[in-house]
């Protein structure tokens, strides 16, 4: 059973599966509109261009949106690293679509934010609307660029928003995970 406590910590998330040219495309709308891109594998995260290319070290598939709507909140980890607190920091996960050419498999990426957290006195914080109406905007143009679409895929069916191009591995043997 979910306890009062764990229900206020799960956050809010949109899943799909999108292209490298529909990911190019909302980089450009969130950079348009002075949206901040973290990378986090680094002694400290840093604010980037562009994104990594696919499997060109570790951290490539997940970066943090930042629109300027409070501060960031570093966590030191036992190797002196720090890394965002994506709990308390007012940011949006964005964890890309994964494509695995060797092993055939596709997962889904996502936007995930929280929305309110409790603080280590145990009091609910909760972030600012503003961050939670940012997400949705998001989310909107998620579902405007990548259409919801019904299929198949290894003998189960899904309806996910989902790119063309993403729809076409399936035709060929691709598995989703």
């Amino acid at each position: 059973m979910i306890s009062e406590k764990e229900l206020v910590n799960m956050g809010k998330q949109i899943n799909f599966y999108m292209d490298m040219e529909t990911e190019k495309r909302f980089l450009l709308y969130i950079k348009e509109n002075g949206v901040l891109i973290y990378e986090g594998n680094n002694e400290k995260p840093t604010v980037i261009d562009s994104l990594p290319d696919p499997f060109s070290g570790k951290g490539w598939f997940k970066v943090y949106l930042y629109n300027n709507i409070g501060s960031l909140k570093l966590k030191r980890l036992s190797t002196g690293r720090e890394i965002i607190d994506c709990i308390e920091s007012p940011v949006i996960e964005f964890t890309r679509t994964v494509i695995r050419e060797d092993s055939k498999e596709i997962s889904k990426g996502r936007l995930w934010i929280e929305t309110k957290y409790y603080s280590d006195d145990g009091d609910l914080i909760i972030k600012d609307d503003l961050l939670e109406e940012w997400f949705k905007l998001l989310s909107k143009w998620i579902k405007k660029n990548i259409p919801k679409k019904e299929f198949f895929n290894n003998g189960k069916l899904y309806k996910e928003y989902i790119s063309e191009s993403i729809l076409s591995y399936l035709k060929c043997d691709y598995k989703l995970m």
